[in-house]
Protein backbone atom coordinates (compact mmCIF):
# COMPACT_ATOMS: atom_id res chain seq x y z
CA UNK A 1 0.00 0.00 0.00
CA UNK A 2 1.36 3.42 -0.94
CA UNK A 3 1.92 6.11 1.66
CA UNK A 4 -1.04 8.28 0.55
CA UNK A 5 -3.31 5.22 0.49
CA UNK A 6 -2.15 4.17 3.97
CA UNK A 7 -2.71 7.70 5.25
CA UNK A 8 -6.19 7.76 3.74
CA UNK A 9 -7.02 4.37 5.29
CA UNK A 10 -5.82 5.51 8.70
CA UNK A 11 -7.86 8.70 8.41
CA UNK A 12 -10.97 6.68 7.46
CA UNK A 13 -10.34 4.37 10.43
CA UNK A 14 -10.26 7.36 12.78
CA UNK A 15 -13.48 8.77 11.29
CA UNK A 16 -15.23 5.44 11.63
CA UNK A 17 -14.08 5.07 15.23
CA UNK A 18 -15.24 8.58 16.06
CA UNK A 19 -18.63 8.00 14.44
CA UNK A 20 -19.16 4.76 16.37
CA UNK A 21 -18.16 6.47 19.60
CA UNK A 22 -20.58 9.34 19.00
CA UNK A 23 -23.36 6.90 18.15
CA UNK A 24 -22.59 4.90 21.27
CA UNK A 25 -23.03 7.99 23.45
CA UNK A 26 -26.24 8.90 21.60
CA UNK A 27 -27.84 5.49 22.08
CA UNK A 28 -26.64 5.43 25.69
CA UNK A 29 -28.44 8.71 26.38
CA UNK A 30 -31.54 7.38 24.60
CA UNK A 31 -31.40 4.18 26.64
CA UNK A 32 -31.10 6.06 29.91
CA UNK A 33 -34.02 8.33 29.02
CA UNK A 34 -36.19 5.29 28.27
CA UNK A 35 -34.94 3.28 31.24
CA UNK A 36 -35.48 6.14 33.69
CA UNK A 37 -39.21 5.68 33.22
CA UNK A 38 -39.06 2.03 34.28
CA UNK A 39 -39.76 1.06 37.89
CA UNK A 40 -36.34 1.71 39.41
CA UNK A 41 -35.92 -1.11 41.91
CA UNK A 42 -36.84 -4.74 41.44
CA UNK A 43 -36.98 -7.12 44.40
CA UNK A 44 -33.43 -8.26 43.60
CA UNK A 45 -32.17 -4.68 43.37
CA UNK A 46 -33.71 -3.90 46.74
CA UNK A 47 -32.13 -6.96 48.33
CA UNK A 48 -28.76 -6.09 46.80
CA UNK A 49 -28.91 -2.65 48.40
CA UNK A 50 -29.82 -4.25 51.74
CA UNK A 51 -26.77 -6.50 51.35
CA UNK A 52 -24.53 -3.50 50.60
CA UNK A 53 -25.84 -1.67 53.67
CA UNK A 54 -25.06 -4.68 55.85
CA UNK A 55 -21.52 -4.85 54.46
CA UNK A 56 -20.94 -1.14 55.14
CA UNK A 57 -22.40 -1.60 58.63
CA UNK A 58 -19.68 -4.10 59.48
CA UNK A 59 -20.99 -7.51 58.44
CA UNK A 60 -18.13 -9.82 57.48
CA UNK A 61 -17.05 -10.01 53.85
CA UNK A 62 -17.47 -13.78 53.99
CA UNK A 63 -20.77 -13.72 55.88
CA UNK A 64 -23.56 -13.72 53.30
CA UNK A 65 -26.37 -14.28 55.82
CA UNK A 66 -29.38 -12.00 55.75
CA UNK A 67 -30.27 -12.14 59.43
CA UNK A 68 -33.57 -10.25 59.14
CA UNK A 69 -34.88 -12.82 56.68
CA UNK A 70 -36.57 -15.74 58.48
CA UNK A 71 -34.97 -14.98 61.88
CA UNK A 72 -33.38 -15.89 64.15
CA UNK A 73 -31.01 -18.00 62.00
CA UNK A 74 -31.47 -15.96 58.83
CA UNK A 75 -30.88 -17.09 55.25
CA UNK A 76 -27.48 -17.40 53.57
CA UNK A 77 -27.50 -15.64 50.21
CA UNK A 78 -26.05 -17.26 47.08
CA UNK A 79 -24.98 -13.90 45.67
CA UNK A 80 -21.42 -12.63 45.34
CA UNK A 81 -19.62 -9.89 47.21
CA UNK A 82 -17.92 -9.04 43.91
CA UNK A 83 -21.01 -7.01 42.99
CA UNK A 84 -21.45 -5.60 46.50
CA UNK A 85 -17.89 -4.22 46.47
CA UNK A 86 -18.13 -1.52 43.75
CA UNK A 87 -21.55 -0.45 45.01
CA UNK A 88 -20.23 -0.18 48.56
CA UNK A 89 -17.25 1.86 47.33
CA UNK A 90 -19.54 4.30 45.51
CA UNK A 91 -21.82 4.70 48.53
CA UNK A 92 -18.92 5.04 50.98
CA UNK A 93 -17.08 7.58 48.82
CA UNK A 94 -20.15 9.72 48.14
CA UNK A 95 -21.25 9.63 51.77
CA UNK A 96 -18.04 11.44 52.73
CA UNK A 97 -19.46 14.68 51.32
CA UNK A 98 -23.22 13.98 51.15
CA UNK A 99 -25.98 12.18 52.97
CA UNK A 100 -26.22 8.40 52.88
CA UNK A 101 -29.51 8.64 51.00
CA UNK A 102 -27.86 10.75 48.30
CA UNK A 103 -24.91 8.36 48.16
CA UNK A 104 -27.18 5.36 47.65
CA UNK A 105 -29.20 7.13 44.97
CA UNK A 106 -25.95 8.04 43.24
CA UNK A 107 -24.89 4.39 43.23
CA UNK A 108 -28.25 3.42 41.75
CA UNK A 109 -27.52 5.75 38.83
CA UNK A 110 -23.75 5.47 38.37
CA UNK A 111 -23.38 1.69 38.43
CA UNK A 112 -25.94 0.71 35.75
CA UNK A 113 -24.98 3.73 33.62
CA UNK A 114 -21.30 2.79 33.68
CA UNK A 115 -22.12 -0.82 32.84
CA UNK A 116 -24.37 0.32 29.98
CA UNK A 117 -21.52 2.28 28.40
CA UNK A 118 -19.12 -0.65 28.76
CA UNK A 119 -21.75 -2.99 27.35
CA UNK A 120 -22.39 -0.81 24.31
CA UNK A 121 -18.66 -0.52 23.72
CA UNK A 122 -18.47 -4.32 23.77
CA UNK A 123 -21.39 -4.62 21.34
CA UNK A 124 -19.71 -2.19 18.95
CA UNK A 125 -16.33 -3.93 19.28
CA UNK A 126 -17.70 -7.42 18.63
CA UNK A 127 -19.81 -6.28 15.67
CA UNK A 128 -16.84 -4.43 14.21
CA UNK A 129 -14.61 -7.49 14.49
CA UNK A 130 -17.22 -9.60 12.71
CA UNK A 131 -18.28 -7.25 9.91
CA UNK A 132 -16.75 -3.78 10.21
CA UNK A 133 -17.84 -0.36 11.40
CA UNK A 134 -21.21 -0.36 9.63
CA UNK A 135 -22.16 -3.46 11.60
CA UNK A 136 -21.05 -1.75 14.80
CA UNK A 137 -23.35 1.20 14.14
CA UNK A 138 -26.31 -1.00 13.28
CA UNK A 139 -25.73 -3.26 16.30
CA UNK A 140 -25.72 -0.30 18.68
CA UNK A 141 -29.11 0.85 17.44
CA UNK A 142 -30.58 -2.65 17.57
CA UNK A 143 -29.24 -3.37 21.06
CA UNK A 144 -31.01 -0.46 22.70
CA UNK A 145 -34.37 -1.32 21.13
CA UNK A 146 -34.51 -4.66 22.92
CA UNK A 147 -36.53 -4.66 26.12
CA UNK A 148 -35.00 -7.92 27.41
CA UNK A 149 -31.60 -6.22 27.22
CA UNK A 150 -32.45 -2.62 28.12
CA UNK A 151 -34.31 -3.54 31.32
CA UNK A 152 -31.04 -4.76 32.81
CA UNK A 153 -29.50 -1.29 32.60
CA UNK A 154 -32.37 0.83 33.90
CA UNK A 155 -31.74 3.28 36.71
CA UNK A 156 -31.55 1.25 39.91
CA UNK A 157 -30.50 -2.02 38.25
CA UNK A 158 -27.78 -3.11 40.67
CA UNK A 159 -28.36 -6.85 40.53
CA UNK A 160 -25.70 -8.92 38.73
CA UNK A 161 -27.46 -9.58 35.42
CA UNK A 162 -26.16 -6.43 33.71
CA UNK A 163 -22.58 -7.16 34.78
CA UNK A 164 -22.84 -10.67 33.36
CA UNK A 165 -24.04 -9.30 30.01
CA UNK A 166 -20.98 -7.05 29.94
CA UNK A 167 -18.64 -9.94 30.75
CA UNK A 168 -20.18 -12.23 28.11
CA UNK A 169 -20.05 -9.66 25.30
CA UNK A 170 -16.49 -8.60 26.07
CA UNK A 171 -15.19 -12.16 26.39
CA UNK A 172 -16.41 -12.82 22.84
CA UNK A 173 -15.19 -9.45 21.58
CA UNK A 174 -11.68 -10.17 22.85
CA UNK A 175 -11.76 -13.69 21.44
CA UNK A 176 -12.75 -12.31 18.03
CA UNK A 177 -10.16 -9.55 17.97
CA UNK A 178 -8.02 -9.50 14.84
CA UNK A 179 -5.05 -9.72 14.98
CA UNK A 180 -5.32 -11.83 18.14
CA UNK A 181 -3.05 -11.06 21.09
CA UNK A 182 -2.14 -13.13 24.13
CA UNK A 183 -3.30 -10.29 26.37
CA UNK A 184 -6.77 -10.49 24.87
CA UNK A 185 -6.91 -14.25 25.50
CA UNK A 186 -5.85 -13.77 29.12
CA UNK A 187 -8.50 -11.11 29.73
CA UNK A 188 -11.19 -13.18 28.00
CA UNK A 189 -10.36 -16.17 30.22
CA UNK A 190 -10.47 -14.07 33.36
CA UNK A 191 -13.80 -12.54 32.34
CA UNK A 192 -15.22 -16.05 32.02
CA UNK A 193 -14.03 -16.92 35.52
CA UNK A 194 -15.43 -13.64 36.85
CA UNK A 195 -18.81 -14.40 35.29
CA UNK A 196 -18.99 -17.76 37.07
CA UNK A 197 -17.89 -16.15 40.33
CA UNK A 198 -20.65 -13.52 40.06
CA UNK A 199 -23.48 -15.93 39.24
CA UNK A 200 -24.31 -19.16 37.47
CA UNK A 201 -26.72 -17.85 34.82
CA UNK A 202 -23.98 -17.44 32.21
CA UNK A 203 -21.97 -20.53 33.19
CA UNK A 204 -23.26 -22.56 30.19
CA UNK A 205 -22.09 -19.84 27.78
CA UNK A 206 -18.70 -19.65 29.52
CA UNK A 207 -18.36 -23.41 29.19
CA UNK A 208 -19.33 -23.29 25.51
CA UNK A 209 -16.68 -20.70 24.68
CA UNK A 210 -14.08 -22.85 26.45
CA UNK A 211 -15.22 -25.86 24.40
CA UNK A 212 -14.90 -23.89 21.16
CA UNK A 213 -11.38 -22.81 22.09
CA UNK A 214 -10.48 -26.42 22.87
CA UNK A 215 -11.93 -27.69 19.57
CA UNK A 216 -10.09 -24.99 17.64
CA UNK A 217 -6.81 -26.13 19.21
CA UNK A 218 -7.55 -29.76 18.36
CA UNK A 219 -8.07 -28.83 14.71
CA UNK A 220 -5.44 -26.12 14.24
CA UNK A 221 -2.78 -27.09 16.78
CA UNK A 222 0.25 -24.82 16.96
CA UNK A 223 -1.43 -22.01 15.02
CA UNK A 224 -3.49 -21.12 18.13
CA UNK A 225 -1.27 -22.66 20.82
CA UNK A 226 -0.37 -19.41 22.59
CA UNK A 227 -3.93 -18.09 22.76
CA UNK A 228 -5.26 -21.44 23.94
CA UNK A 229 -2.72 -21.72 26.77
CA UNK A 230 -3.29 -18.09 27.80
CA UNK A 231 -7.09 -18.39 27.85
CA UNK A 232 -7.15 -21.74 29.66
CA UNK A 233 -4.67 -20.68 32.34
CA UNK A 234 -6.53 -17.41 32.95
CA UNK A 235 -9.87 -19.23 33.20
CA UNK A 236 -8.59 -21.80 35.71
CA UNK A 237 -6.42 -19.45 37.76
CA UNK A 238 -9.07 -16.75 37.82
CA UNK A 239 -11.67 -19.20 39.16
CA UNK A 240 -9.37 -20.27 42.00
CA UNK A 241 -8.36 -16.72 42.94
CA UNK A 242 -11.92 -15.39 42.88
CA UNK A 243 -13.21 -18.32 44.92
CA UNK A 244 -10.54 -17.81 47.58
CA UNK A 245 -11.39 -14.11 47.63
CA UNK A 246 -15.12 -14.57 48.12
CA UNK A 247 -15.85 -17.98 49.66
CA UNK A 248 -15.54 -18.50 53.41
CA UNK A 249 -12.70 -20.94 54.22
CA UNK A 250 -15.11 -23.19 56.09
CA UNK A 251 -17.07 -23.57 52.83
CA UNK A 252 -14.12 -24.51 50.61
CA UNK A 253 -15.13 -28.17 50.34
CA UNK A 254 -18.90 -27.60 50.16
CA UNK A 255 -20.60 -27.90 46.77
CA UNK A 256 -23.20 -25.27 45.89
CA UNK A 257 -24.93 -25.38 42.52
CA UNK A 258 -26.21 -21.79 42.71
CA UNK A 259 -22.94 -20.09 43.68
CA UNK A 260 -19.24 -20.52 43.05
CA UNK A 261 -17.90 -23.44 45.08
CA UNK A 262 -15.53 -26.38 44.85
CA UNK A 263 -17.80 -27.85 42.14
CA UNK A 264 -17.38 -24.96 39.70
CA UNK A 265 -13.77 -24.24 40.65
CA UNK A 266 -12.76 -27.88 40.31
CA UNK A 267 -14.40 -28.14 36.89
CA UNK A 268 -12.74 -24.96 35.60
CA UNK A 269 -9.38 -25.96 37.08
CA UNK A 270 -9.40 -29.44 35.54
CA UNK A 271 -10.62 -28.18 32.19
CA UNK A 272 -8.41 -25.08 32.14
CA UNK A 273 -5.16 -26.50 33.43
CA UNK A 274 -5.73 -29.70 31.45
CA UNK A 275 -6.24 -27.85 28.17
CA UNK A 276 -3.28 -25.55 28.85
CA UNK A 277 -1.02 -28.54 29.58
CA UNK A 278 -2.11 -30.31 26.40
CA UNK A 279 -1.57 -27.22 24.24
CA UNK A 280 1.90 -26.75 25.72
CA UNK A 281 3.01 -30.33 24.98
CA UNK A 282 5.43 -30.38 22.02
CA UNK A 283 4.61 -33.83 20.60
CA UNK A 284 0.91 -33.50 19.80
CA UNK A 285 1.49 -32.85 16.10
CA UNK A 286 -1.61 -34.51 14.66
CA UNK A 287 -5.32 -33.88 15.03
CA UNK A 288 -5.79 -37.46 16.18
CA UNK A 289 -3.29 -37.09 19.03
CA UNK A 290 -4.74 -33.77 20.12
CA UNK A 291 -8.25 -35.25 20.01
CA UNK A 292 -7.17 -38.15 22.23
CA UNK A 293 -5.61 -35.73 24.71
CA UNK A 294 -8.72 -33.57 24.75
CA UNK A 295 -10.88 -36.66 25.27
CA UNK A 296 -8.79 -37.62 28.31
CA UNK A 297 -9.27 -34.17 29.86
CA UNK A 298 -13.00 -34.31 29.08
CA UNK A 299 -13.23 -37.74 30.74
CA UNK A 300 -11.46 -36.44 33.86
CA UNK A 301 -13.79 -33.46 33.92
CA UNK A 302 -16.87 -35.68 33.59
CA UNK A 303 -15.56 -37.98 36.33
CA UNK A 304 -15.03 -35.05 38.69
CA UNK A 305 -18.48 -33.57 38.06
CA UNK A 306 -20.16 -36.97 38.22
CA UNK A 307 -18.64 -37.80 41.58
CA UNK A 308 -18.59 -34.40 43.29
CA UNK A 309 -21.53 -32.40 41.91
CA UNK A 310 -23.91 -34.54 39.84
CA UNK A 311 -26.89 -32.68 41.34
CA UNK A 312 -25.81 -29.50 39.58
CA UNK A 313 -26.94 -30.93 36.25
CA UNK A 314 -30.47 -31.51 37.47
CA UNK A 315 -33.38 -29.14 37.90
CA UNK A 316 -32.21 -26.41 40.33
CA UNK A 317 -35.76 -26.12 41.63
CA UNK A 318 -36.23 -29.85 42.16
CA UNK A 319 -35.90 -29.43 45.93
CA UNK A 320 -38.49 -26.65 46.00
CA UNK A 321 -41.68 -27.54 47.85
CA UNK A 322 -44.52 -28.24 45.36
CA UNK A 323 -46.70 -25.59 46.97
CA UNK A 324 -44.06 -22.93 46.40
CA UNK A 325 -43.54 -24.12 42.84
CA UNK A 326 -47.28 -23.90 42.12
CA UNK A 327 -48.20 -20.74 44.03
CA UNK A 328 -45.04 -18.67 43.59
CA UNK A 329 -42.45 -19.87 41.07
CA UNK A 330 -44.99 -20.56 38.32
CA UNK A 331 -45.91 -16.86 38.35
CA UNK A 332 -42.33 -15.50 38.27
CA UNK A 333 -41.89 -14.22 34.71
CA UNK A 334 -38.13 -14.71 34.49
CA UNK A 335 -38.50 -18.30 35.72
CA UNK A 336 -41.04 -19.21 33.03
CA UNK A 337 -40.13 -21.61 30.26
CA UNK A 338 -41.11 -21.26 26.61
CA UNK A 339 -44.20 -23.44 26.95
CA UNK A 340 -45.42 -21.33 29.87
CA UNK A 341 -44.96 -18.15 27.83
CA UNK A 342 -46.79 -19.64 24.86
CA UNK A 343 -49.70 -20.48 27.16
CA UNK A 344 -49.94 -17.30 29.23
CA UNK A 345 -48.02 -14.58 27.38
CA UNK A 346 -47.90 -15.57 23.69
CA UNK A 347 -47.67 -11.96 22.55
CA UNK A 348 -44.26 -11.65 24.21
CA UNK A 349 -42.68 -14.70 22.55
CA UNK A 350 -41.58 -12.94 19.32
CA UNK A 351 -39.99 -10.09 21.30
CA UNK A 352 -38.01 -12.49 23.48
CA UNK A 353 -37.11 -15.18 20.93
CA UNK A 354 -37.41 -13.55 17.48
CA UNK A 355 -34.01 -11.87 17.16
CA UNK A 356 -32.05 -14.73 18.83
CA UNK A 357 -33.58 -17.36 16.53
CA UNK A 358 -32.93 -15.29 13.40
CA UNK A 359 -29.39 -14.63 14.63
CA UNK A 360 -28.90 -18.35 15.15
CA UNK A 361 -29.86 -19.09 11.55
CA UNK A 362 -27.69 -16.26 10.20
CA UNK A 363 -24.81 -17.37 12.43
CA UNK A 364 -24.90 -20.93 11.11
CA UNK A 365 -24.80 -19.56 7.55
CA UNK A 366 -21.74 -17.46 8.34
CA UNK A 367 -20.04 -20.40 10.06
CA UNK A 368 -20.36 -22.33 6.79
CA UNK A 369 -19.32 -19.50 4.47
CA UNK A 370 -16.50 -17.85 6.39
CA UNK A 371 -12.91 -19.04 6.19
CA UNK A 372 -9.85 -18.92 8.42
CA UNK A 373 -9.85 -17.14 11.77
CA UNK A 374 -13.10 -15.33 11.03
CA UNK A 375 -14.90 -18.66 10.79
CA UNK A 376 -13.84 -19.47 14.36
CA UNK A 377 -15.12 -16.08 15.51
CA UNK A 378 -18.53 -16.87 14.06
CA UNK A 379 -18.46 -20.40 15.47
CA UNK A 380 -17.73 -19.05 18.97
CA UNK A 381 -20.50 -16.45 18.78
CA UNK A 382 -23.06 -18.81 17.24
CA UNK A 383 -22.31 -21.63 19.69
CA UNK A 384 -22.59 -19.22 22.62
CA UNK A 385 -25.88 -17.91 21.23
CA UNK A 386 -27.24 -21.44 20.77
CA UNK A 387 -26.40 -22.17 24.41
CA UNK A 388 -28.21 -19.06 25.61
CA UNK A 389 -31.24 -19.83 23.44
CA UNK A 390 -31.46 -23.29 24.99
CA UNK A 391 -31.24 -21.71 28.45
CA UNK A 392 -34.02 -19.30 27.44
CA UNK A 393 -36.28 -22.13 26.30
CA UNK A 394 -35.90 -23.70 29.75
CA UNK A 395 -35.95 -20.40 31.70
CA UNK A 396 -36.69 -17.10 30.04
CA UNK A 397 -34.16 -15.17 32.12
CA UNK A 398 -31.56 -16.41 29.63
CA UNK A 399 -33.22 -14.31 26.93
CA UNK A 400 -31.29 -11.21 27.99
CA UNK A 401 -27.99 -12.74 26.98
CA UNK A 402 -29.45 -14.30 23.83
CA UNK A 403 -30.91 -10.96 22.68
CA UNK A 404 -27.71 -9.07 23.52
CA UNK A 405 -25.69 -11.42 21.32
CA UNK A 406 -28.41 -11.52 18.68
CA UNK A 407 -28.20 -7.73 18.41
CA UNK A 408 -24.62 -8.18 17.24
CA UNK A 409 -24.95 -11.22 15.01
CA UNK A 410 -28.02 -10.14 13.01
CA UNK A 411 -26.58 -6.88 11.60
CA UNK A 412 -23.10 -8.37 11.22
CA UNK A 413 -24.46 -11.31 9.20
CA UNK A 414 -26.79 -9.11 7.15
CA UNK A 415 -23.97 -6.81 6.11
CA UNK A 416 -21.90 -9.83 5.09
CA UNK A 417 -24.74 -11.40 3.09
CA UNK A 418 -26.17 -8.18 1.60
CA UNK A 419 -23.01 -6.23 0.90
CA UNK A 420 -23.61 -3.37 -1.51
CA UNK A 421 -21.79 -3.57 -4.88
CA UNK A 422 -19.17 -0.93 -5.57
CA UNK A 423 -20.51 2.52 -6.33
CA UNK A 424 -23.99 1.61 -5.08
CA UNK A 425 -25.48 4.12 -2.60
CA UNK A 426 -25.63 3.28 1.10
CA UNK A 427 -26.64 5.07 4.28
CA UNK A 428 -23.85 5.48 6.84
CA UNK A 429 -22.14 2.52 5.21
CA UNK A 430 -25.23 0.28 5.47
CA UNK A 431 -26.56 -1.06 2.14
CA UNK A 432 -30.18 -0.32 1.27
CA UNK A 433 -31.08 -4.00 1.24
CA UNK A 434 -29.82 -4.46 4.80
CA UNK A 435 -31.77 -1.41 5.96
CA UNK A 436 -34.96 -2.72 4.39
CA UNK A 437 -34.54 -6.06 6.16
CA UNK A 438 -33.89 -4.29 9.48
CA UNK A 439 -37.12 -2.30 9.08
CA UNK A 440 -38.99 -5.58 9.45
CA UNK A 441 -36.51 -7.44 11.64
CA UNK A 442 -36.39 -5.34 14.80
CA UNK A 443 -37.90 -5.52 18.30
CA UNK A 444 -40.60 -2.94 17.61
CA UNK A 445 -41.92 -4.91 14.63
CA UNK A 446 -41.69 -8.18 16.57
CA UNK A 447 -43.71 -6.76 19.46
CA UNK A 448 -46.41 -5.63 17.03
CA UNK A 449 -46.32 -9.03 15.33
CA UNK A 450 -46.73 -10.83 18.65
CA UNK A 451 -49.67 -8.68 19.73
CA UNK A 452 -51.36 -9.01 16.36
CA UNK A 453 -50.91 -12.77 16.24
CA UNK A 454 -52.23 -13.19 19.79
CA UNK A 455 -55.41 -11.27 18.92
CA UNK A 456 -55.80 -13.11 15.61
CA UNK A 457 -55.85 -16.56 17.20
CA UNK A 458 -58.09 -15.50 20.07
CA UNK A 459 -61.48 -17.11 19.73
CA UNK A 460 -64.41 -14.65 19.72
CA UNK A 461 -66.36 -14.60 22.93
CA UNK A 462 -63.63 -16.35 24.93
CA UNK A 463 -62.32 -14.22 27.77
CA UNK A 464 -58.56 -14.09 28.15
CA UNK A 465 -57.25 -15.14 31.56
CA UNK A 466 -56.28 -12.30 33.83
CA UNK A 467 -52.53 -12.11 34.25
CA UNK A 468 -51.53 -9.86 37.12
CA UNK A 469 -47.83 -9.01 36.92
CA UNK A 470 -45.55 -7.56 39.53
CA UNK A 471 -45.05 -3.91 38.73
CA UNK A 472 -48.64 -3.29 37.61
CA UNK A 473 -50.55 -0.51 39.35
CA UNK A 474 -51.60 -1.42 42.87
CA UNK A 475 -49.24 -4.38 43.24
CA UNK A 476 -47.09 -2.67 45.89
CA UNK A 477 -43.89 -3.09 43.90
CA UNK A 478 -42.39 0.28 44.78
CA UNK A 479 -40.01 0.60 47.66
CA UNK A 480 -41.95 3.72 48.71
CA UNK A 481 -45.02 1.55 49.36
CA UNK A 482 -43.30 0.18 52.45
CA UNK A 483 -42.01 3.43 53.95
CA UNK A 484 -44.89 3.61 56.51
CA UNK A 485 -43.46 0.51 58.22
CA UNK A 486 -40.35 2.51 59.13
CA UNK A 487 -42.45 4.78 61.38
CA UNK A 488 -43.46 1.83 63.56
CA UNK A 489 -41.38 0.12 66.25
CA UNK A 490 -39.26 -2.62 64.60
CA UNK A 491 -40.77 -6.08 64.63
CA UNK A 492 -41.50 -9.15 62.52
CA UNK A 493 -43.71 -8.68 59.48
CA UNK A 494 -45.87 -11.25 57.76
CA UNK A 495 -46.10 -10.28 54.09
CA UNK A 496 -46.13 -11.79 50.61
CA UNK A 497 -42.94 -13.13 49.06
CA UNK A 498 -42.27 -10.18 46.74
CA UNK A 499 -42.74 -7.72 49.59
CA UNK A 500 -39.84 -9.12 51.62
CA UNK A 501 -36.91 -7.24 50.02
CA UNK A 502 -38.73 -3.90 50.08
CA UNK A 503 -39.61 -4.29 53.76
CA UNK A 504 -35.97 -5.06 54.58
CA UNK A 505 -34.89 -2.04 52.54
CA UNK A 506 -37.31 0.53 53.95
CA UNK A 507 -37.48 -0.52 57.62
CA UNK A 508 -35.64 -2.25 60.42
CA UNK A 509 -38.24 -5.01 60.45
CA UNK A 510 -37.65 -8.70 59.88
CA UNK A 511 -39.66 -10.83 57.43
CA UNK A 512 -40.31 -14.49 56.83
CA UNK A 513 -40.63 -14.56 53.05
CA UNK A 514 -38.62 -13.30 50.09
CA UNK A 515 -38.31 -14.42 46.45
CA UNK A 516 -35.29 -16.71 46.89
CA UNK A 517 -35.20 -20.48 46.67
CA UNK A 518 -32.87 -20.72 49.68
CA UNK A 519 -35.58 -19.20 51.90
CA UNK A 520 -37.83 -22.24 51.56
CA UNK A 521 -38.52 -22.55 55.30
CA UNK A 522 -39.56 -18.91 55.67
CA UNK A 523 -41.66 -18.96 52.51
CA UNK A 524 -43.48 -22.10 53.63
CA UNK A 525 -44.14 -20.59 57.06
CA UNK A 526 -45.68 -17.57 55.33
CA UNK A 527 -47.85 -19.83 53.16
CA UNK A 528 -48.99 -21.83 56.19
CA UNK A 529 -50.21 -18.63 57.83
CA UNK A 530 -51.93 -17.00 54.86
CA UNK A 531 -53.57 -20.21 53.63
CA UNK A 532 -54.75 -21.31 57.08
CA UNK A 533 -58.17 -20.51 58.48
CA UNK A 534 -58.27 -17.22 60.41
CA UNK A 535 -58.33 -19.12 63.69
CA UNK A 536 -55.38 -21.34 62.80
CA UNK A 537 -53.52 -18.35 61.39
CA UNK A 538 -53.81 -16.54 64.73
CA UNK A 539 -52.11 -19.49 66.48
CA UNK A 540 -49.33 -19.71 63.90
CA UNK A 541 -48.75 -15.94 63.96
CA UNK A 542 -48.40 -16.00 67.73
CA UNK A 543 -45.98 -18.93 67.62
CA UNK A 544 -43.66 -17.10 65.18
CA UNK A 545 -43.81 -13.81 67.08
CA UNK A 546 -45.31 -11.81 64.22
CA UNK A 547 -45.89 -8.16 65.08
CA UNK A 548 -47.36 -6.82 61.84
CA UNK A 549 -49.22 -8.09 58.81
CA UNK A 550 -48.56 -6.17 55.58
CA UNK A 551 -51.21 -7.07 53.02
CA UNK A 552 -51.29 -5.84 49.42
CA UNK A 553 -54.78 -6.24 47.87
CA UNK A 554 -53.46 -6.00 44.29
CA UNK A 555 -50.45 -8.29 44.57
CA UNK A 556 -50.36 -11.25 42.13
CA UNK A 557 -49.74 -13.63 45.04
CA UNK A 558 -53.06 -12.70 46.63
CA UNK A 559 -55.02 -14.11 43.66
CA UNK A 560 -53.03 -17.35 43.66
CA UNK A 561 -53.47 -17.88 47.38
CA UNK A 562 -57.18 -17.10 47.43
CA UNK A 563 -57.76 -19.49 44.53
CA UNK A 564 -55.93 -22.22 46.45
CA UNK A 565 -57.73 -21.54 49.76
CA UNK A 566 -61.02 -19.62 49.36
CA UNK A 567 -61.84 -19.70 53.10
CA UNK A 568 -58.38 -18.76 54.30
CA UNK A 569 -56.88 -15.94 56.30
CA UNK A 570 -55.66 -14.26 53.11
CA UNK A 571 -59.16 -14.53 51.60
CA UNK A 572 -60.61 -12.74 54.63
CA UNK A 573 -58.07 -9.95 54.25
CA UNK A 574 -58.92 -9.70 50.55
CA UNK A 575 -62.57 -9.16 51.47
CA UNK A 576 -61.53 -6.44 53.93
CA UNK A 577 -62.74 -8.64 56.79
CA UNK A 578 -59.69 -8.87 59.04
CA UNK A 579 -59.98 -11.18 62.10
CA UNK A 580 -60.33 -9.60 65.51
CA UNK A 581 -56.70 -10.18 66.48
CA UNK A 582 -55.62 -7.56 63.92
CA UNK A 583 -55.72 -3.79 64.34
CA UNK A 584 -55.44 -1.68 61.20
CA UNK A 585 -52.76 1.03 61.11
CA UNK A 586 -53.49 4.04 58.87
CA UNK A 587 -51.18 4.28 55.82
CA UNK A 588 -52.55 6.80 53.34
CA UNK A 589 -49.55 7.02 50.98
CA UNK A 590 -49.62 3.43 49.78
CA UNK A 591 -51.90 0.65 48.56
CA UNK A 592 -50.40 -1.51 51.28
CA UNK A 593 -52.73 -2.36 54.18
CA UNK A 594 -50.85 -2.65 57.48
CA UNK A 595 -52.18 -4.41 60.57
CA UNK A 596 -50.77 -4.63 64.08
CA UNK A 597 -51.19 -7.99 65.82
CA UNK A 598 -53.04 -7.56 69.11
CA UNK A 599 -51.37 -9.22 72.08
Amino acid sequence: MSLPAATSAASQERRDSRNVLLLMWAVAVFSLCVASGINSLSTDDAMRLVEVRDLLAGQSWFDMTQYRLDPPAGVVSHWSRLVDLPLALIVKSASLFASTEFAENLALIVWPTALLLVFLAGVARLARELAGYAAARLALVLAVLMAPVLQNFRTGAIHHHNLQLVLAIWALALFARTPSRLRDAVIAGFLGALSVAVGQEMAPAVAMLAVVIGVRWVIEGGACKGATVAYALALATGAIVLAVATVSPREYLTVHCDAISIGQVGALAIGGFGLAALAALPRLHSIARRAVGAAVVAALLALFIGTSAPQCFGDPYAQLDPRLAALWLSSVNEARNLLSMLRDLPQQVPAYFGIPLVALVFGVIRCVRERGEQRWNWIACTASLATLVLVSVWEVRGASGANALGAVLVPAALLQMLAAPNNRPSFFGVPRAALVVMLFLNPVTLVALGSGAAHAVMRPGVATPQIVASGDAGTCQRAADYVPLATLPPGRVLAFIDAGPFILLESKDAVLAAPYHRDQAGNLAMLDMFLATPEDAETRIAMRGIDYVAFCPGAPERYNYVAAAPESFVAALGKDQPPGFLERIPADTTDLVIYRVRR
